[in-house]
């Protein structure tokens, strides 16, 4: 399995109704695509405290297929790309996703938080301590747990879909994004496992 984020910068006078409508039009169209365990389309706002405007899309993928179909086919990141260029995505390799009781439907943020990886130990020798206690940590709002790990930079990826509202959380949790929408993968409401 593979995380994977794109991050469209927006200007701070940008109006982020917008982007809310893209995905009031759009967003159910990866609803059920191939490959895919769920899309978090996520924004940030400065008018509701953050630091930035952002709409920052956050995908699970079961297969790298799925992964790659929707980054070069249609419909997928040529939509990104026709209206606002092509970002640079960041992609991550799966520690695992732990299900929490809240469905995929009730998520309304997202936090997200990275940090390297301890300088010269092997992988397999921190993984685990730094991913259980995150994985097993799970709420009565968590929809999911994502553990992840870059490999070009050997940086944790740790985030967490809530049914929280984003007002909830705060900046030691990591990023906070609203969710707009989440679109489940074929196998619908319990893609991971």
């Amino acid at each position: 399995m593979y995380a994977m984020q794109y991050a469209v910068p927006l200007p701070a006078d940008y109006d982020m109704q917008i982007i809310r409508d893209r995905v009031s039009r759009t967003g159910h169209v990866l609803d059920g695509f191939a490959g895919l365990a769920f899309k978090a389309y996520l924004i940030r706002e400065k008018a509701n405290g953050a630091p930035v405007n952002e709409y920052a899309p956050f995908y699970v993928w079961a297969d790298i297929d799925g992964m790659r179909s929707f980054c070069w086919g249609e419909p997928g990141y040529s939509a990104i790309v026709r209206d606002f260029g092509r970002r640079p995505i960041q992609d991550w390799t799966i520690v695992d996703v732990a299900e929490g009781p809240a469905r995929l439907d009730e998520a309304r943020s997202m936090t997200i938080s990275t940090e390297p990886l301890p300088a010269g130990v092997a992988p397999v020798n921190v993984i685990d301590d730094l991913t259980r206690g995150f994985l097993e940590a799970v709420g009565p709002k968590t929809v999911r747990r994502v553990a992840a790990v870059d490999v070009t930079t050997w940086t944790l990826l740790l985030a967490e879909l809530s049914a929280a509202p984003p007002a909830a959380h705060t900046d030691r949790d990591g990023a906070v994004y609203e969710v707009l929408h989440v679109s489940p993968g074929p196998q619908g409401e319990h893609p991971v496992g």
